[in-house]
């Protein structure tokens, strides 16, 4: 199937890809329906190491196994067909960062570092990038 693109934008304005506009022209006389759906871009590799590199802190701190530990918040905050942050977007991914953070906090005390922590943040980047 051919990729066919529409990107709208406050800077560019609308863009259609030529083969849309090429297949629409294509299309013999009639009605159609066009379902336009947005495009959903998934998660990040950085996102994903830091999903990973906060599991294996609490691995650490608590001696239960980062496995288990992406299991437990998965079953705790995503929907039963959702075993796996493989396909979630990138937005998904944010959210359940955020909840995962909050979680850990308030219900173990263990502080899981984000980006915006600066030092703290390199320092466990440094010591969990390849655990």
């Amino acid at each position: 199937m051919e990729k066919l693109t529409l990107v709208k934008n406050g800077y560019e304005g609308t863009v259609l890809s030529r083969s849309l506009v090429e297949t629409v022209e294509k299309l013999p006389e009639g009605k159609y329906n066009i379902y336009i759906v947005k495009k959903d871009y998934t998660a990040s590799i950085p996102q994903n190491k830091l999903f990973w590199m906060w599991m294996t802190l609490l691995e650490y701190e608590t001696g239960e196994s980062r496995v288990k530990w992406h299991d437990y918040f998965l079953q705790l905050f995503l929907p039963p067909e959702q075993r796996s942050i493989r396909h979630l977007s990138s937005q998904a991914l944010t959210h359940l960062l955020n909840q995962i953070q909050a979680e850990a906090l308030v219900e173990w005390n263990i502080v899981l570092p984000s980006p915006e922590d600066k030092d703290i943040y390199n320092d466990f980047v440094l010591e969990f990038q390849n655990k």
